[in-house]
């Protein structure tokens, strides 16, 4: 029971942080472009970790599996690539609502590829999460059909959602072996390696402010919290309780964003109640705490070798 709670709390902590990027970041563009922000948060998140990475591992002695990395990396960099891109002919609710697919996506691909299975309850509580996690989303922000109307840039979100649901695929499938924090500082450097082109073209390097204060504030909170942090614990949490129960607790992500953003509260916490209440049992079918069987470990939600 005790390691059942702590992995909860680690659980919900790791919920938080990635929540609190969404709140953070929305505070980044007025002080760097999107990308050159992202770029700055992987050099400075690799700089920092790479003395306690350094001092603890062989890091370049396998090359073979610093480039499974570049590739995990890679599909993390098309995701925000898609996402920036997405944004300037879409709005970030619609962005929000698409994003909600990411873990069904990953259950998907890992079935194509790895053959790692789910079963008829878990693939429910998947569905019932997605709809959980829209329903707080339309709650919060009061939305209504017309405000949800396909935009130009929907279909080149999703295929970033997509790429993003690969590079969990790619976690489960070469970091169940490695080390997080080990894998943390690979995903960050091959990230910072293959943003840069892309930065240097397009980033808008000399619009960056680097001379406020309030800049470095939200870029250092983004690479402690939102990127060392956050890359840590999936790591870590994918060996530790299996990737489904990570991808079902990503369902709270909009839940924790509401409650940062203050929209949890009047009107907007009591249209948000079922759609929580959905998440919270989806949680509970994906975990298979319904079950008598939830104390043995579930086969398909094993980290893939």
């Amino acid at each position: 029971m005790h390691a059942l709670t702590k992995d909860t709390l680690t659980l919900l902590l790791w919920v938080a942080l990635m929540a609190s990027s969404f709140v953070i970041s929305a505070d980044l563009p007025q002080y760097a472009s999107p990308i050159a922000g992202t770029e700055l948060r992987f050099i400075l998140a690799t700089l920092l970790l790479a003395p306690l990475a350094l001092s603890r591992y062989a890091l370049f002695s396998d090359l073979g599996l610093l480039m499974r990395y570049g590739l995990i990396s890679l599909f993390l960099v098309l995701f925000f690539i898609g996402l920036f891109e997405a944004l300037k002919t879409t709005t970030a609710l619609n962005t929000s609502v698409i994003y909600t697919l990411v873990p069904l996506m990953s259950v998907t691909i890992s079935r194509i590829f790895l053959g790692a299975g789910v079963n008829g309850v878990m693939l429910c509580g998947f569905v019932l999460g997605a709809g959980g996690a829209l329903w707080v989303l339309l709650a919060t922000h009061g939305s209504s059909a017309e405000t949800l109307a396909w935009n130009d840039g929907d279909a080149l979100f999703l295929l970033a959602c997509a790429s993003l649901a690969l590079h969990v695929t790619l976690v489960k499938k070469w970091g169940s072996n490695t080390p997080p924090i080990q894998g943390a500082f690979y995903i960050m450097l091959m990230g910072a390696v293959l943003m840069a082109p892309i930065t240097i073209v397009a980033g808008d390097i000399e619009q960056v402010a680097w001379g406020e204060f309030d800049f470095w504030r939200v870029l250092l909170y983004l690479t402690l919290f939102a990127t060392i942090a956050t890359f840590y614990l999936q790591q870590h949490l994918v060996q530790k309780v299996g990737p489904n129960r990570l991808l079902a607790f990503s369902y709270l992500i909009p839940t924790f964003v509401a409650i940062g953003q203050g929209f949890m509260q009047g009107p907007g916490l009591w249209y948000s109640l079922p759609g929580v209440a959905l998440t919270l049992l989806a949680l509970l079918l994906i975990s298979g705490a319904w079950s008598p069987a939830a104390r043995k470990p579930h086969v398909s939600d094993a980290p893939a070798n």
